[in-house]
């Protein structure tokens, strides 16, 4: 397997293998310039990102232009409007499911004293009411 850090070189690789690869060059990236260590690992990985994206994006361009498939204006527009749609029944299923659940929380706490109660995390009503910590 090639070393190099490039589009041409991860797009034949399987997902684990491209893994591997990119884990084993952020090992390399110099960070001692960030002061912020938990920024170290965000670094790395936006440096290599910003390196093969440019070309990855040409290689993607390509391949769409010779197989006539998403740059296509009538196909963006299809796929868009299929991503939508299932967008909007999916997200219609869950806000049915979530105003059931409401309903039955509301039920059990029929005047809620604030947002925690209200969204039944019993947890986070203690915790905010100080009540989790107090002394007996």
């Amino acid at each position: 397997m090639s070393t190099e850090l490039a589009a041409e070189t991860l797009l034949p690789l399987s997902i684990q293998e491209r893994k591997v690869l990119i884990l084993n060059h952020a090992l390399l990236i110099d960070v001692t310039h960030i002061a912020d260590e938990d920024l170290h690992t965000a670094y790395k990985y936006g440096k290599i990102i910003s390196s093969i994206a440019p070309a990855y994006f040409q290689y993607q361009i390509a391949q769409d232009n010779q197989n006539l498939s998403v740059l296509k204006l009538d196909i963006q527009s299809e796929l868009i409007s299929n991503k939508t749609e299932k967008f909007a029944d999916n997200f219609i299923e869950w806000l049915k499911a979530d105003f059931k659940n409401k309903s039955a929380i509301l039920e059990h706490h029929p005047n809620p004293r604030n947002l925690f109660e209200l969204c039944g995390a019993k947890l986070l009503v203690t915790s905010n009411s100080g009540q989790l910590f107090a002394e007996d």
